[in-house]
């Protein structure tokens, strides 16, 4: 299923274009392929930043030791600890 695209203009400068056309016969793509290859690159890093994210900050800071915690959460929060 291919998504919606819109049509638009740009006015980039010659260095640029140059840069585009040359890309474009290297990789046998058209231009706006290639435009909207890079908008791809530059802006799906920028969207997706889990390491600025308060939640997603604390994803691995814990070890453990292979038990199966999350399935019997449960069991080791509310169990008599012995020995301990």
């Amino acid at each position: 299923m291919e998504s919606v695209k819109h049509r638009t203009q740009i006015s980039i400068e010659d260095w640029q274009y140059q840069i585009l056309l040359e890309t474009s016969k290297k990789l046998k793509k058209s231009l706006s392929g290639i435009i909207r290859d890079l908008l791809t690159e530059k802006f799906s890093k920028e969207t997706v930043k889990p390491e600025k994210d308060s939640i997603c900050g604390i994803i691995g800071i814990g070890a453990g030791d292979g038990l199966p915690v999350a399935r019997e959460h449960d069991r080791f929060l509310y169990a008599k600890r012995k020995g301990k």
